[in-house]
């Protein structure tokens, strides 16, 4: 029996028997997250393993990978929902759209409005780099140069000013900032390949 087939028969005796338990766990847990994703990333990680003898307990390798899943969207979520809100001209546009409901303008625009007060709300120069970073799109060297700053200054102020926004916003106000739509990539299907 290949690799391929014995990893498809351990997933199916090991852990596919605890993926409800798993879905139940991941509903309690993180409300917010897209539980089919979570769930197919994790069998997708389990699938590029070379090699599963170095799990003594499936289950709970199961329950980490998912949870890793979610914490890394929960941080890529974080900083494309502030770099979302802080994008003016982006955000209009995606307001233009047909498919946006009159609740989710009014809701956009008063997290857009708590954004920029909260950026207001910044020491001088942490405001000046956050909005010629993210709403002008100016380079990290071209802000560097004006300010006579080396690039990595830049780029810690940047980071600690989108970290006070957040930190400021509550959960709900966050909830609120609009998402940018991508485009999800196709998924590898753990499947038996039949000679």
């Amino acid at each position: 029996m290949d690799a391929n087939k014995r990893l498809i028969g351990w997933v199916g005796r090991h852990v596919l028997p605890h993926e409800r338990e798993l879905r139940g766990w991941l509903r309690a847990a993180f409300p917010q997250a897209d539980i089919d994703d979570v769930v197919q990333e994790a069998y997708c990680r389990l699938a590029a393993l070379d090699a599963v003898d170095h799990i003594d307990d499936p289950r709970r390798y199961f329950f980490r990978t998912a949870r890793n899943v979610v914490l890394e969207q929960v941080r890529r979520t974080r900083v494309v929902a502030i770099d979302t809100a802080s994008g003016l001209a982006e955000f209009e546009t995606a307001l233009a759209e047909d498919s946006v409901s009159p609740e989710r303008i009014v809701a956009g625009r008063r997290a857009l409005a708590r954004v920029e007060a909260l950026i207001a709300g910044l020491p001088d120069r942490a405001r000046q780099i956050l909005r010629w970073r993210k709403i002008d799109g100016l380079a990290q060297r071209e802000i560097a140069e004006r300010l006579g700053l080396t690039e990595h200054v830049v780029e810690n102020e940047v980071a600690r000013g989108l970290r006070r926004v957040l930190d400021a916003m509550t959960a709900e106000e966050r909830a609120e900032l609009p998402r940018r739509t991508r485009r999800r990539p196709a998924r590898p299907q753990l499947r038996e390949h039949h000679d």
